[in-house]
């Protein structure tokens, strides 16, 4: 008699913890949509620096290689963050707006790009691959932000080119060159595609004025 009596409130004990996990399980779903179902969803967009190669009026190409390392960058702008300044104090950056990849790897492969479209040596070769190269070609990247004064927007692109000749035993001989190349490209445009197309004006140009400075220093070598 005591067992079947003992069942009914067995199985009401059971019922009622089932209905509490339901109504914890269902305070939690609906607090979870509060929590992220009310915030929109915003679309982040990702730019790149593009822009025609530099051109070249029949080069004479030079018998040798030159080699790329990876190119170095400030602290400041190293993170994809598209970074403005207002003075000279105080940084930020665009909240729904970056570079799709690091700006020392962007910067770098860009110049790449263009030297071996160039013609002016007979090989480059990118940080990724094993090839020995007679020059060797480092980059720091200095400053690269929009400068947004209460008057104006401007690009700001600082960039530091080393070149060695590996052949070169003495230390004192090996290293060619060290130069910085800067460049202000006002926005036709202000917003962060107005930047990034500021900032690739202005990169086309710099991209030549290394590349014309390697070769001058690479043909003396040789020759």
């Amino acid at each position: 008699m005591e067992n079947i009596l003992s069942k009914p409130q067995y199985f009401r004990k059971q019922w009622t913890g089932f209905c509490f996990m339901l109504m914890i399980a269902s305070w939690l779903f609906v607090l979870n949509g509060c929590v992220t179902g009310g915030k929109p969803q915003y679309h982040v967009e990702n730019y790149l620096l593009n822009y025609p190669a530099p051109s070249w009026n029949n080069p004479e190409k030079l018998a040798t290689s030159v080699k790329f390392h990876r190119f170095s960058i400030a602290v400041a702008y190293n993170a994809t963050s598209m970074v403005f300044r207002s003075n000279d104090y105080s940084i930020d950056s665009f909240n729904y707006s970056r570079w799709a990849v690091n700006p020392a790897d962007m910067i770098g492969d860009s110049i790449l790009r263009d030297m071996r479209g160039s013609g002016l040596f007979q090989a480059v070769f990118s940080r990724h691959e094993t090839d020995a190269s007679r020059f060797i070609i480092s980059g720091g990247i200095e400053e690269f932000y929009l400068r947004a004064d209460s008057s104006n927007k401007t690009a700001i692109i600082g960039i530091s080119i080393s070149v060695q000749d590996s052949r070169e035993k003495e230390t004192g001989k090996r290293m060619m060159f060290q130069k910085k190349y800067f460049r202000e490209e006002p926005l036709k445009d202000s917003s962060p595609k107005g930047y990034c197309e500021a900032a690739s004006r202005a990169m086309q140009i710099i991209s030549r004025e290394i590349i014309s400075d390697i070769y001058r220093a690479a043909k003396i070598r040789v020759q």
